[in-house]
């Protein structure tokens, strides 16, 4: 049972209006009704100075004269001190008030952005970063972390930074941000991600273990007409806009992004796959120990022998149009349906055959075998079909009452309609079997072409893991403020650049928390942003003796989240 101590006092600091902080003494009591502690017997105790020192009331000495001999300080834990101990915690020599930051309020929001400093230290983000930007690279990251907390317009950052704690107080003013983004090229990005590449590489051979890097492309819109790669292409979302095609190369195994390559709006995936490896080569990619898993919208025969005479490996998606793929298909549909073939723990029939390619080389070409990976998923040729049956429906009720045909439901359900006579000479629309049963023959089938995984459950595994690049391409639109440029040809590419940073760690943040998770300990809400936001609630006040703050009491669920599912040390107790 939880007992009062009426001898113990604990103390606190109160400011008036007129700037003067004074110190009072409180005592703590249990209330066994609603079973939390709650303050009680607050007294007086004296003036706070500048310097930190204590001078105590006439009556509070009375009553406690342990504190009339020699000089006392408000500690770091709140608590009174001797000088020495001070001076541990707060160096500065004894003296009148430094000068205040001016850019610093007097509370600021620690955790998110000590945790985010903390996994760019530990993974070697910054050390990366000021190898190939010096100077500047604390202020990119700042601005990354901005876009990880905020994600808002660059024009908020100079008051976000008023409100939270950097390791390093960079001056974020709009003039600074603008002169940071037109200092990123190209070939800064290119030389940053060769380290990061480097890194990922070390880690992975110290873990013994392949790296997979996935490979995907997203349209990025703008209204800029001043950047030569912005074109009008085929985008899903604001085609009217101009757009910039911006690929992600995503190591599966952190999160982290080994590289980025931003090019014209215009050009198809299938098109890009051999510009974006040559461009990884020319900037001193070592991809020999690495596996390329790439979708079917980089599937073609062209992309296989180029990555062939690369020398690469690969797990590529395979789209269905190749007619060698349809004919194995049609050969191996009993194949696909047999117990033998199947994998319960992935829920999937799997059969392979071998392709005959070959490599060019200086010296002729070298035969190379390639493993195409034929798979069905039990149960999806049944609910394509369902689907489809049920749009049609629609689309003949619709029809047959005369009623407007929607532009959407007959561009994908006309073909499989007819008019037709009936008994009495009126025309009605009926659905055509044939065509349905065409469209869903290879419904639920799925192919896989590899140089690297002859066993097509690993190859399937390996292939699923490439949705983490799904994951890096969610963060960068819709958290970190990537899904539009405002801005123009001199500053895009570090506004790419500082966004996909900001990407880049909030993943390794979601990989971390899923896989430290454990009983009790849990990303809350299998949300990233829930755990950021009880991350800001860790807060550090300003010391009225000068520029350093004092860290709150952190709560055990907030020293969970840091170092049990982000594994990061907790802040320090004052921070400068």
């Amino acid at each position: 049972m939880r007992r009062n101590n009426p001898d113990r006092w604990h103390f606190t600091v109160e400011t008036n209006a007129q700037g003067l902080s004074y110190v009072y003494a409180y005592q703590t009591r249990w209330d066994p009704v609603k079973k939390q502690s709650r303050r009680s017997a607050k007294r007086y105790a004296g003036r706070l100075h500048e310097d930190g020192r204590v001078s105590f009331g006439k009556r509070f000495l009375a009553d406690f004269p342990a504190y009339a001999e020699g000089d006392f300080f408000y500690g770091v834990d709140k608590t009174l001190v001797d000088e020495v101990t001070y001076r541990q915690d707060f160096p500065a020599a004894p003296g009148p008030k430094p000068e205040e930051d001016p850019e610093l309020d007097e509370t600021l929001s620690a955790g998110v952005t000590w945790a985010a400093e903390s996994i760019a230290d530990q993974s070697g983000m910054r050390s990366d970063l000021k190898a190939v930007f010096g100077d500047d690279a604390n202020d990119l990251l700042a601005l990354a972390i901005y876009k990880l907390d905020n994600g808002g317009s660059m024009a908020a950052c100079e008051d976000w930074r008023r409100n939270v704690y950097l390791q390093t107080r960079s001056r974020l003013s709009s003039q600074r941000i603008s002169e940071l983004m037109e200092s990123v090229k190209q070939k800064n990005v290119e030389s940053y991600f060769a380290l990061r590449h480097q890194r990922i590489l070390e880690q992975a051979r110290s873990r013994q273990e392949k790296t997979f890097y996935a490979l995907d492309n997203t349209s990025v819109s703008t209204y800029s007409t001043t950047i030569d790669d912005a074109e009008f292409g085929h985008a899903k979302r604001d085609p009217e806009l101009r757009q910039i095609n911006y690929t992600f190369v995503c190591d599966q195994a952190t999160g982290d992004i080994a590289y980025a390559h931003a090019y014209a709006g215009s050009v198809n995936d299938v098109t890009a796959l051999s510009d974006i490896l040559y461009r990884m080569k020319s900037a001193g990619f070592d991809l020999e120990d690495t596996v390329l898993v790439t979708d079917r919208g980089y599937g073609s025969l062209y992309n296989v022998q180029k990555m062939l005479d690369l020398e690469l490996r690969f797990i590529q998606g395979v789209r269905r149009a190749e007619d060698s793929v349809l004919r194995a298909l049609d050969r191996y549909s009993a194949s696909l349906r047999d117990v033998s073939f199947y994998n319960p723990r992935l829920e999937v029939y799997a059969r392979t055959i071998k392709e005959d390619w070959t490599r060019n080389t200086d010296f002729g070409p070298v035969g190379k075998p390639v493993y195409v990976h034929l798979y069905r998923f039990p149960g999806g040729d049944e609910l394509e079909m369902k689907q489809l049956a049920a749009r049609i429906e629609d689309l003949l009720d619709i029809l047959n009452e005369g009623g407007r045909r929607p532009d959407d439901l007959w561009r994908s359900c006309g073909r499989f309609v007819e008019k037709v006579s009936g008994r009495n000479g009126a025309l009605r629309w009926v659905r055509k079997d044939d065509a349905m049963r065409d469209a869903c023959r290879y419904a639920g089938m799925f192919v896989l072409r590899t140089n690297e995984e002859e066993d097509p459950f690993r190859a399937l595994w390996a292939y699923r893991l490439r949705g983490r690049v799904e994951l890096d391409f969610n963060q960068f639109k819709n958290q970190v403020d990537g899904d539009r440029l405002r801005c123009s040809q001199t500053g895009y590419i570090g506004k790419l650049f500082i966004c996909t940073l900001a990407a880049a760690i909030r993943l390794m943040m979601l990989k971390r928390a899923r896989d430290c998770a454990a009983p009790g300990v849990s990303l809350p809400h299998n949300s990233i942003d829930c755990l950021l936001a009880k991350l800001r609630c860790i807060k550090a006040d300003k010391r009225p003796s000068g520029n350093a703050w004092v860290t709150r009491p952190i709560t055990k669920k907030q020293r969970d989240f840091l170092s049990l599912l982000l594994s990061v040390p907790f802040p320090p107790k004052v921070l400068r």
